[in-house]
């Protein structure tokens, strides 16, 4: 684990994990929405992580986005 993160860290690769987080289809790819408590059109729950080489998306996190209320 710690080879992996020195490699990382050497070529500038990042972890996208936006829990909590508004969803934002560029860097995240929503697999479907849920009933939950925090803000409308947000990352309710992370499935998958993504990852980001010099600030462009490589691999979009797969989230599930939070419903708005009825």
């Amino acid at each position: 684990m710690k080879q992996l993160s020195s490699v990382f860290e050497r070529f500038n690769i990042n972890e996208i994990n936006p829990l909590g987080l508004k969803f934002d289809p560029n860097s995240h790819q929503a697999i479907g929405m849920v009933d939950g408590d925090g803000e409308p059109n947000s990352v309710a729950q992370v499935l998958q992580k993504g990852y980001a080489l010099n600030e462009r998306v490589i691999r979009p996190a797969l989230v599930m986005v939070a419903k708005p209320k009825a």
